[in-house]
């Protein structure tokens, strides 16, 4: 019987106790502050970064209405090859003046001209013959073949075009 009182009262015991009540979740309001400082930086981070893609788009308006200037030269048939590659020769000249300022281009010609490319594009290979293609521009169309001039003047576009894509301030 001692057993079964035993039994009794632990089951007395067992009754009295009552379920665990869980504690309410923890709320996300009112932020703690390290929540406030990553959210901060956060959007001081994207605003940086918004701010500084505008800016360089800004910065990089002179190329795009360069390049569009290039196409519409490329695309012209009213100039002789000849002409295209003094065109684009000033396209260049105008392009590196808005860049550089006219104090450092201006004065510029033949081979200073050709050394300030190369200088300020030096990953884009500059073809050997680019003085001569230069000098192609000026000189009389009875004493050149125009298949030449035709391959110089591609030439000529295709580095013309990567230096404006791609030389560095």
């Amino acid at each position: 019987m001692a057993m079964n009182d035993a039994g009794n009262q632990m089951a007395e015991t067992l009754a009295q106790l009552k379920d665990i009540h869980l504690p309410d979740p923890v709320g996300w309001w009112p932020m703690a502050f390290s929540w406030w400082v990553l959210l901060f930086s956060l959007s001081a981070l994207l605003f940086a970064l918004v701010w500084f893609l505008l800016d360089r788009h800004k910065r990089q308006a002179y190329r795009r209405e360069a390049l569009q200037r290039f196409n519409e030269l490329q695309n012209n048939r009213e100039f002789t090859p000849q002409q295209q590659i003094l065109q684009i020769n000033a396209l260049l000249k105008q392009v590196a003046i808005t860049a550089y300022g006219r104090q450092s281009v201006a004065s510029l010609n033949e081979q200073a001209w050709l050394k300030f490319l190369y200088d300020t594009a030096k990953y884009i290979p500059q073809p050997d013959n680019l003085a001569h293609i230069l000098a192609t521009g000026y000189q009389t169309t009875d004493k050149l073949d125009q298949r030449q001039v035709e391959q110089q003047l591609e030439l000529w576009r295709g580095y013309a075009k990567q230096w404006i894509k791609g030389h560095h301030l």
